[in-house]
């Protein structure tokens, strides 16, 4: 089974700015982690691109190039590289597309795998353009009565009116946390306002809510969900946004992982084109903690995978890329939480 791994920052599609240099470590440890877990199935064949000066850390990497298991086309132009993801998509049986919603890269990247007529892992193309659209899912959440975060678009006309601080903005097609700021008062935020370009309509207005930044996975096959343990996002606010990965399992109580579960059953009875590996972000507010808010759906692979495969003895990637294969359900290990970073380090603890 040949199958085609797409990591859009690695694979020599783009230039990153010095500002996207935490997405790039992050698409970089997803994507070493996915190839590993694929490679460990014998049947599997990886194909993949990547940009001349990214080098994978992968402990077997020369042995699967040398077994064929594994081949890499190094790009020197976004040119050659879109002919190589056309050729590998033609020469794949599945593919693997891991790429950030921003500028609707997500969405395009798979509308092209489709148009070569490939079979895409993940979500239909529908529900990828709802989802990666944070303006359109809040719209879609309001209109199906899902507790979210409320939230406006940000405007001139809504600077003029009144506003409850601390807020915060983040940018419409927005993934990582790129474009995300707070404000304590309104001479910030105009401030902050007067430097963007192209505004009106490109960035969300928010509250800033006190609470716990959760995030959780579920693996939607035909006829099953398997919920993955809820992790808890590690943020610091001192100097803006930062993701600084999370911990697994997050300390909530059963009850509030219950309502989390309710809400999910929701969410994807809502939305049957949701399948294979999707993320989704929840707030527990400080003052309504059995009320947890949908904040975000992200339709592939999160960086959470390298934590999560590290919970469990069962090929995730496996059961990923074969949704139509029947799988018992996945053995997590329990008394351990697992801690990793946006660069995919990952350490294991007793859980207290």
């Amino acid at each position: 089974m040949n199958i085609f791994v797409s990591e859009y920052l690695c694979c020599g599609a783009c230039e990153l700015s010095d500002t996207e240099a935490g997405l790039f470590r992050e698409g970089a440890a997803m994507l070493e982690a996915v190839i590993s877990d694929l490679l460990a199935l014998p049947h599997v064949r990886v194909i993949t691109s990547l940009q001349q000066n990214v080098e994978l850390k992968l402990p077997l990497l020369e042995q699967a190039i040398r077994a064929e298991r594994l081949q890499i086309f190094r790009v020197d132009s976004s040119e050659q590289e879109r002919e190589i993801f056309k050729s590998a998509c033609l020469a794949s049986d599945c593919v693997l597309i891991i790429a950030p919603e921003f500028e609707g890269l997500l969405s395009r990247r798979t509308q092209q795998a489709l148009d070569y007529g490939a079979v895409v892992s993940g979500p239909d193309l529908t529900t990828i353009q709802l989802t990666a659209d944070k303006w359109q899912l809040y719209e879609w959440m309001q209109e199906h009565s899902l507790p979210t975060i409320p939230t406006r678009l940000l405007s001139a006309e809504l600077l003029r009116s009144a506003i409850t601080f601390p807020c915060l903005i983040k940018h419409r097609f927005g993934a990582g946390g790129l474009g995300l700021e707070t404000f304590e008062n309104e001479k910030q935020l105009r401030n902050r306002w007067n430097l963007l370009p192209s505004a009106e309509g490109q960035y969300l207005f928010q509250p800033f809510l006190q609470g716990k930044p959760l995030s959780t996975v579920a693996l939607i096959r035909p006829g099953e969900r398997d919920y993955f343990p809820v992790g808890e996002q590690q943020i610091s606010w001192d100097q803006g946004f930062e993701y600084q990965g999370g911990s697994i399992p997050a300390d909530i109580d059963n009850s509030d992982l219950q309502c989390i579960h309710n809400l999910l059953d929701r969410v994807c009875d809502l939305l049957p084109g949701l399948a294979g590996y999707v993320g989704f972000d929840i707030l527990l507010p400080d003052d309504s903690p059995h009320e947890p808010l949908l904040v975000e759906i992200n339709p592939r692979l999160t960086t959470s995978y390298t934590g999560y495969r590290r919970l469990t003895q069962d090929n995730l990637a496996e059961r990923m890329m074969n949704l139509e294969t029947q799988f018992p359900r996945i053995a997590w290990q329990e008394g351990v939480t697992v801690r990793f970073q946006p660069d995919g380090s990952v350490s294991l603890n007793p859980q207290l």
